[in-house]
């Protein structure tokens, strides 16, 4: 008997109950496929948008071809890419270290250029033979009057390219400067750190800050001037919108002793009002009243039109089963949210597990136990699929494939610019179009079924195509002759569709995967 290769991964998947940390996360195989990006990637989407500022990339040959070759060929980094630049290890490097050879480098491209900033950027390499490229920079920062922020990013000691992102984000703290004069408490000015999905003006969250009167001095990471990143800490407080943010945010509080506020893409309504009630103790107050009971009024409203639609939308939510892969949003915190919506999760990916999550997994575990594993790795998942048999998969998977299975893709990228009360709003909208989509599918699919049967029937029987084929292939042969009004296509008549209820837009890839399938099952 054969084995099933969907029960072998899921034998190696633990139960959320089971984990408490990231590192007792399995995956499902050794090697992860497509797997994620590093971190040295997470670093340069962040650097690019520091304007007057260069990168030198410290590693092997791949490495800072990779780094190079992403530059030169992202619009998005414009003029920037001039600025990127590369420094190779060679064997004696890696023997003997590289202090020398990052010493020469930085003065040539400080001499060359006048950068007052550069980032330094290590890679598995340099972090492996243990290079102490800290006190290198010092001195050197020293000695040419610049800045040198070193940024680590090595890919073995994390999951996927966010640590990158948020490691520059921290090593901007030794770029601010104390404030030249005390600061007028009015509380009217704010660093935005963290947010990467979008346009933050569009967002609830913004149109609270405009309603109290606060003004937004810098958004990180987003295009930024040196000038703007010395000024950082001339600010009353920073509002984190997304957890890559905190790192800097902590930073700041020590060195300038700088308050912050975490505000990340909530979708449970009663965060989103705790945090809104913080947000307004901490900008709102005193001589401010008549301002904070009219954006209570506003937020109470809110409140309600979110809940009244999530009333109307639970009872057709129940018992739906979802996979979770990655999304913009809190991973455990969203899955939580579903759960008590009355959805079932059968198995979720995760990068990143931390203390604050055990409130997450708590709400869960009341509801449900899922599989849970390392993400970036969809290729084992074509084996759990039929398995499980999941309505929605929340994340990026190829649709057509999920589709053939009966799954909705729902990507959630849409959702990343939201916040607050807007952002569960449009979830739950979303949530709505999934749920029409998946019986929109399951209806095609037994129509299809059924007519398939049909098909079978008459060609077993002789007595040809039901459509007026002729007899001996069950489905439409070049040479048969159409009755009038027969719109072609399907053998049932129905334009532009394939026996299986797929739109005829697939690729010639997609078709072979299937034809492939329903042989294999006739083989079997």
């Amino acid at each position: 008997m054969r084995e099933n290769l969907g029960d072998k991964y899921l034998a190696k998947a633990r139960r959320l109950s089971e984990v408490n940390e990231i590192y007792e996360v399995t995956s499902l195989s050794e090697a992860l496929f497509p797997g994620s990006h590093c971190p040295l990637f997470g670093a340069l989407l962040a650097i690019r948008q520091i304007k007057g500022a260069a990168v030198l990339i410290v590693g092997s040959d791949e490495c800072t071809y990779y780094a190079k070759i992403m530059a030169m060929q992202s619009k998005e980094f414009g003029e920037q890419a001039e600025f990127c630049y590369s420094l190779v290890l060679e064997e004696q490097d890696v023997s003997f270290g590289c202090q020398e050879k990052l010493t020469k480098a930085v003065k040539e491209i400080h001499s060359s250029s006048h950068f007052e900033v550069i980032f330094v950027v290590t890679t598995c390499l340099v972090e492996l033979i243990g290079d102490d490229l800290e006190s290198v920079c010092w001195q050197l920062e020293d000695e040419l009057n610049i800045d040198l922020p070193l940024v680590h990013t090595e890919h073995f000691k994390c999951e996927n390219h966010l640590p990158g992102l948020e490691r520059v984000l921290e090593s901007c703290a030794q770029l601010m400067r104390e404030p030249e004069s005390p600061m007028q408490s009015t509380g009217k000015r704010i660093n935005l750190l963290g947010h990467r999905h979008g346009d933050f003006d569009s967002s609830e969250l913004a149109e609270f800050l405009r309603r109290a009167g606060i003004d937004t001095h810098l958004v990180l990471p987003s295009e930024a001037t040196i000038a703007q990143l010395r000024d950082a800490a001339q600010v009353e407080m920073n509002l984190v919108t997304d957890v890559i943010g905190l790192p800097l945010a902590k930073a700041m509080k020590t060195k300038f002793d700088i308050p912050y506020l975490y505000f990340d893409r909530f979708v449970t309504p009663e965060t989103i009002a705790e945090t809104y009630d913080k947000l307004l103790d901490r900008l709102v107050t005193g001589a401010d009243e008549g301002l904070r009971a009219e954006l209570e009024k506003w937020l109470v409203q809110r409140l309600a039109e979110v809940k009244e639609k999530e009333s109307r939308l639970r009872e057709k939510l129940v018992g739906t089963s979802f996979i979770y892969g990655n999304t913009p949003l809190l991973p455990l915190e969203f899955i939580a949210y579903l759960t008590e919506l009355g959805l079932l999760p059968k198995l979720v990916q995760l990068s990143r597990f931390s203390d604050e999550d055990l409130i997450y997994k708590e709400r869960i575990l009341k509801k449900a136990d899922p599989y849970v594993t390392k993400n970036a790795n969809i290729a084992p998942l074509q084996s759990i699929y039929d398995i499980l048999q999941p309505s929605f998969y929340f994340g990026h998977e190829f649709a057509a494939r999920l589709r053939q299975k009966g799954i909705i893709l729902m990507a959630m990228d849409r959702l990343g610019k939201f916040y607050g009360y807007q952002l569960t709003e449009n979830l739950l909208d979303y949530l709505t179009e999934g749920l029409e989509a998946r019986a929109k599918l399951l209806a095609e699919q037994e129509s299809a079924g059924a007519m398939d049967g049909e098909v079978m029937m008459a060609a077993m029987a002789g007595m040809g195509h039901p459509s007026g084929q002729a007899s001996g292939h069950p489905g439409a042969m070049p040479q048969a002759k159409k009755p009038a009004g027969h719109p072609g296509g399907h053998p049932g008549g129905y334009p532009g569709r394939s026996p299986h209820g797929m739109e005829i837009k697939e690729s010639k890839e997609l078709t072979g995967v299937r034809l492939a399938s329903v042989r294999s099952k006739k083989e079997d």
